[in-house]
């Protein structure tokens, strides 16, 4: 089985439990791909202002990246999982639509479709902004994405949880929540749940 794992926006492949997702899923067989994309400085991003249209990370250059150095990889003889965490989810409906990626499962993380609509974390919408979609082809990507979970903490200081759970709604995804889970992401070093999501998929 292969298995790829998508960081978020001003992200990193060496945070959160991406690294140990991968050790754990190697260990189980899987041929595991966890690259770093794109990204901004927060502080770059504060400077330019809200209007800014000129980042780094954007659909485009996410697109281009993962079709030159993941895309190559795939084998369309084998099972894959995908992984996304944070805007990540988004960025996978992109692809499997785009390329019409037939997955084993998907397993998405405090996702969401839309502006996040926070004062505080403006920068945010900014380098996201090219992502955001609702009216993909739903029923296209159910039958790309046969099986799917939802994650997302009760907590979430940047996600609001009717975005993951609309996420979930539009995809007929399983929804779990993680009480005081966070953004599932720097807090989270481990995340067991994952593995047992992992076996559920794989049958």
């Amino acid at each position: 089985m292969q298995s790829v794992i998508f960081h978020g926006s001003f992200g990193n492949k060496n945070e959160n439990w991406f690294p140990w997702l991968k050790k754990e899923l190697e260990t189980l067989g899987h041929e595991v791909f966890l690259e770093q994309y794109p990204v901004d400085k927060w502080e770059d991003i504060e400077k330019k202002g809200k209007d800014n249209t000129q980042t780094i990370q954007n659909l485009s250059s996410w697109t281009a990246f993962f079709e030159k150095t993941t895309l190559p990889l795939l084998d369309k003889k084998k099972d894959v999982l995908l992984f996304g965490h944070s805007l990540s989810p988004v960025f996978i409906l992109h692809l499997v639509s785009q390329y019409s990626l037939k997955l084993k499962g998907a397993v998405f993380a405090s996702p969401f479709l839309e502006s996040l609509n926070q004062e505080t974390t403006w920068p945010f919408d900014v380098v996201n902004r090219s992502f955001y979609k609702k009216d993909f082809d739903w029923e296209k990507l159910k039958s790309l994405i046969p099986h799917s979970y939802v994650l997302y903490g009760t907590n979430d200081p940047y996600v609001p949880m009717h975005l993951p759970i609309d996420f979930a709604r539009r995809l007929e995804s399983n929804l779990i929540p993680v009480k005081n889970g966070g953004h599932l992401g720097s807090n989270l070093k481990e995340f067991p749940i994952l593995l047992d999501l992992v076996k559920k998929i794989s049958g």
